[in-house]
């Protein structure tokens, strides 16, 4: 039989790229953070505080910009019913109450009257304030700014305008942000001053 001779320079070469193989395996990801035994598994750490605070702000925005989306919104043909529907769906459930036995049937007849169909852009300019309200539980609030772009002005308006800024506010309503209603800048500082009571 022939035997087969591997010079130890090669040995040693092959065990130096196995050492080096490893070392980036196991290495690289303490560097990173993350041991080899959990390399694969995502990490279940709960978010900061900081991080949970933007996810919040995040959604709130997203709600105040849903509210002004569903209220400005309206089509005097598919009656007032689907106007409320789209606006209680993401409203609060006072919001809802408030849309549809004051707010919905004192706005519609002037939409009809001037058969008012329009669209809206809603853009977020700043959260103004953040405060908890003590009679839903220490439910948290914001209220964001926002910039209103109408495609027709509204039949109610005193002067017509098509752009325009609009204070939301949200509240988180069973885990989930939701809109309440419009502030005007008056509300805003009783609001503010109040420490936060909707």
């Amino acid at each position: 039989m022939n035997e087969i001779m591997i010079p130890k320079k090669w040995v040693v070469i092959v065990l130096v790229l196995i050492g080096l193989g490893a070392g980036v395996l196991w290495g690289v990801p303490k560097v990173l953070g993350r041991s080899q035994a959990n390399a694969s598994v995502p990490s279940t750490q709960a978010p900061s505080l900081d991080e949970q605070t933007g996810q919040d702000d995040i959604a709130a925005q997203k709600a105040a910009t849903a509210g002004a989306q569903a209220f400005y919104t309206v089509d005097y043909q598919k009656e007032q019913q689907a106007w409320l529907d789209q606006l209680c769906s993401v409203s609060t459930q006072t919001g809802c109450i408030a849309y549809q036995n004051v707010i919905g049937p004192n706005l519609w007849s002037s939409f009809e009257q001037a058969q008012t169909a329009t669209t809206v852009k809603v853009t977020t300019q700043e959260k103004v304030d953040e405060q908890v309200a003590d009679t839903r539980g220490d439910a948290p609030m914001q209220v964001w700014r926002l910039q209103i772009e109408l495609s027709a002005p509204w039949p109610i308006q005193k002067e017509p305008q098509t752009v325009f800024s609009a204070l939301a506010l949200v509240i988180q309503e069973q885990g989930e942000w939701k809109f309440e209603r419009f502030l005007t800048d008056e509300e805003l500082s009783v609001f503010s001053a109040a420490g936060g009571q909707p």
